[in-house]
């Protein structure tokens, strides 16, 4: 069986310079890159860059922080629905989506946040395509919500919740995705302790910085 390095979790979009870090990702044997949308306006230019580069494939979704950042996401949603419906046949998954209740403070704003979360697993179980999740702060909620719908793949992003879950995600056949923050970072370790290698997927989340250093595919 073929095996190739694939980079499950990458803001692709932020970069300055794309074709760099896609050449430089090729250079170090990483082939392939998922690059997951977050912001109403990153939808349309992901599915851009996924076009024109053979090594990306595009992740459409609503990031749970979007509902503090962006006041008209909830009469956004309808449009952005129907541009993944319309363009199923060149995602490959839904996300990045969730729940969040570590950096998103107001409680307001939660009933929001699982309204866009539920639409958007709805969305992925009538598409048949995986999630790319996010869970900080809510881990409970979201491990709660998931057995309500039938989803091809579960991948859990940067974990970094209560260790109970870890087991319970693996029981349940998700995938959990790692960091290049394992080298430093105890909570990302725990993860690796905890799950099999079979339940584990690369990722860099680009371009979140690591020891200062800016991430990028090529580090996974």
């Amino acid at each position: 069986m073929v095996q190739i390095l694939i980079d499950v979790h990458c803001h692709i979009n932020l970069y300055l310079t794309i074709d760099k870090v896609i050449k430089n990702a090729r250079d170090v044997g990483v082939e392939k890159i998922i690059a997951v949308a977050m912001s109403s306006i990153s939808q349309e230019r992901v599915l851009e860059i996924a076009n024109l580069n053979s090594e990306i494939f595009a992740s459409l979704g609503i990031h749970p922080e979007e509902v503090k950042m962006n006041e008209k996401i909830e009469h956004q949603l309808v449009s952005i629905i129907e541009l993944i419906k319309k363009n199923k046949q060149n995602i490959c998954a839904i996300g990045e989506i969730g729940l969040d209740h570590y950096f998103v403070k107001d409680k307001e704003l939660y009933p929001l946040q699982k309204t866009i979360f539920d639409k958007m697993l709805l969305l992925a179980q009538d598409l048949e395509l995986p999630v790319n999740l996010h869970t900080k702060g809510a881990e409970k909620i979201v491990f709660d919500t998931l057995p309500s719908y039938k989803i091809p793949n579960i991948n859990i992003h940067w974990y970094s919740g209560p260790e109970k879950f870890l087991k319970l995600g693996v029981d349940r056949g998700y995938y959990f995705s790692i960091t290049p923050a394992i080298s430093y970072s105890p909570v990302v370790k725990k993860v690796v302790l905890n799950v099999d290698k079979e339940h584990l997927l690369l990722e860099s989340d680009g371009p979140v910085k690591y020891s200062g250093e800016v991430g990028v595919p090529a580090l996974v």
